[in-house]
């Protein structure tokens, strides 16, 4: 490593390619916004929407091509939520992890999916004769992955990477979001000042489960709606 490589500060010495780049440091932010118990632990796992993503770094190119830097550097998982083959979503490598493992901390196919398959196929999709020939996955092991949650059946050669309870995240996902977007929509102009809407919500359970920031996020940066501030 040149000197070139590290910043001293207080005599400590930082090593900047280990500092966050913009896209980390958003990302971390996002996941701050999701409420958390007492033992700091996720009812959902911490997934956080490219569209919250574009809403605070408003560079779309840098985004993606820092994403691309994240999901090299084993950082990163993405996710399509839902049934697409576009990488709508993601969460922090370390976040599956732990989340994953809190439910199935015996399980040695999980383990080994998450250990060894996850970080070789750096994709939110796996074709099944990769997971068999690659990886020397029996039929069997495929299976308990899928009721799992880790995979989900896309078509009879492919999988979709997933978490468990997905299926509840994305429900009380969508619950809350159309409920945000119809409050605006029922106004004479479909707008609304931001305070306004919030105060609207914080009562609502659909929205504190995941919170409203959280929301607004990625509402706006999927620019369906309009925000006067």
């Amino acid at each position: 490593m040149s000197s070139s490589d590290i910043v001293s500060l207080d005599d400590n010495s930082i090593v900047i390619n280990d500092l966050p780049n913009d896209t980390e440091a958003a990302i971390r932010y996002i996941k701050t916004l999701l409420p958390a118990t007492l033992n700091d632990t996720f009812k959902y796992p911490p997934i956080v929407f490219i569209h919250q993503l574009k809403d605070i770094i408003h560079n779309e190119t840098l985004i993606n091509k820092e994403l691309d830097i994240l999901k090299n550097q084993c950082k990163i998982q993405l996710l399509t939520i839902g049934v697409s083959d576009t990488s709508s979503a993601l969460i922090l490598y370390e976040d599956y992890v732990k989340y994953t493992l809190n439910i199935y901390p015996e399980n040695c196919c999980v383990k080994k999916f998450l250990n060894i398959i996850i970080p070789s196929i750096k994709s939110f999709l796996v074709e099944k004769c990769i997971l068999r020939q690659q990886f020397k996955l029996q039929q069997y092991e495929i299976t308990e992955l899928i009721n799992c949650g880790l995979l989900l059946i896309r078509n009879q050669e492919s999988y979709w990477v997933s978490f468990p309870s997905s299926g509840s995240f994305i429900k009380r996902y969508n619950e809350g979001r159309k409920y945000i977007i119809q409050i605006i929509k029922r106004r004479k102009f479909q707008e609304i000042l931001e305070n306004d809407l919030e105060v609207r919500c914080a009562k609502v359970s659909k929205i504190k489960e995941l919170g409203f920031k959280y929301f607004l996020h990625e509402i706006k940066g999927s620019e369906d709606i309009i925000f006067n501030i």
